[in-house]
């Protein structure tokens, strides 16, 4: 009878969180790692954990981080309960009072800007990047979150954030500002109160911005000139708009077919470098769109036509808004490479 009694007191740590190791493959593994350790995602070390309430993590869950990497999961309210026993692993959920705290903004923007902008951002946007960096990407091994974003301000209670300042989080950078900078409950209040009003409103939207209608999925341009001359004066005037020009090839090489059976279908691909570090630094899957492309195809009656992707289709499933930004303005860059090649 004891040994059973023993067993069950081995295993109970398991039982209170199975299932929850599954719905976290599932859903969770591909960007914050097999054992947590962060990639795409923050990392969810248990010390991290501890320090957020279960509503936090529900709400986090729930509503996601929108414009940043963070999407929000529709997930059962058992399975989210599941998930974040498994995230716990046995470590006790902390409890803070709901009581929001009262203090003042201008003090509080005055700390924010000598203690915390230097990580979040001046404008508490966050780091770049993902939530692990790459260490050519940043000198920081986590990307400082981003404190004014909806998602988290609608997930953290006053007194959550209260405590993550005074005390710090555990084998992370965010340190404890009471022991290192001797921060009073008042200095404390005030940031607390000045973050909080960067809330936008009581009612939170997860829904992205759309793209507009109107935006094709590619734009069409009719050359002036034959195939070739299209070809090399793309290529020219992409070399013009600082890309790099790489080897154009037919539009199926390599994919089998008749051999010259695609010449009149050329893919001209160029890439700037500097673009595509500044996009891989914010998101590191964004290799599979680069580099960039257009492609000139001779149809039956002779006409040339060049088809350029519109990348902001692509880029709005990143779920960042410096990313789309950026899509926009590369975009933009492009087809004006591209009107001058037609004419």
């Amino acid at each position: 009878m004891k040994s059973k009694k023993l067993l069950i007191i081995l295993f109970l740590p398991w039982l209170s969180f199975a299932g929850g190791q599954e719905i976290y493959s599932e859903n969770c593994e591909k960007c914050h790692g097999f054992s947590q350790q962060g990639s795409l995602g923050l990392p969810l070390y248990r010390s991290t954990v501890a320090n957020h309430s279960d509503g936090y993590l529900k709400k986090t869950i729930e509503y996601g981080r929108p414009g940043r990497i963070m999407p929000g999961f529709k997930l059962s309210n058992a399975q989210t309960v599941k998930l974040i026993r498994f995230l716990r692993a046995g470590v006790k959920a902390p409890q803070y009072s709901k009581e929001p705290i009262v203090g003042d903004v201008e003090a509080g923007k005055y700390t924010y800007e000598q203690y915390c902008q230097r990580c979040h951002g001046k404008q508490l946007q966050g780091g770049e990047g993902t939530g692990k960096n790459f260490s050519w990407q940043k000198d920081r091994d986590v990307s400082p979150p981003a404190l004014a974003n909806q998602g988290f301000l609608h997930a953290a209670d006053d007194q959550m954030i209260k405590h993550i300042i005074m005390k710090g989080i555990k084998d992370t950078e965010m340190m404890s500002f009471e022991k290192e900078f001797n921060f009073t409950d008042q200095m404390a209040n005030d940031l607390v109160v000045y973050i909080r009003s960067h809330q936008q409103s009581s009612v939170f939207s997860d829904t992205p911005k759309a793209v507009e209608d109107e935006e094709p999925l590619v734009f069409v341009y009719q050359s002036q000139h034959d195939l070739a001359t299209t070809v090399d004066k793309l290529k020219d005037s992409a070399a013009a708009y600082n890309f790099r020009v790489y080897p154009s090839r037919t539009l199926f090489e390599g994919l089998g077919g008749p051999e010259g059976a695609d010449q009149k279908q050329i893919v001209v691909r160029f890439c700037n470098f500097k673009n595509m570090q500044k996009f891989l630094k914010l998101d590191p899957r964004l290799g599979v769109i680069l580099p960039c492309r257009a492609t000139v195809v001779e149809n039956n009656q002779g006409e040339v036509h060049i088809y350029l992707e519109n990348y902001v289709h692509a880029i709005k499933r990143f779920n960042n808004e410096q990313i789309s930004i950026d899509a926009k303005d590369l975009i933009d860059s492009m087809k004006e490479m591209v009107e001058e090649a037609v004419w």
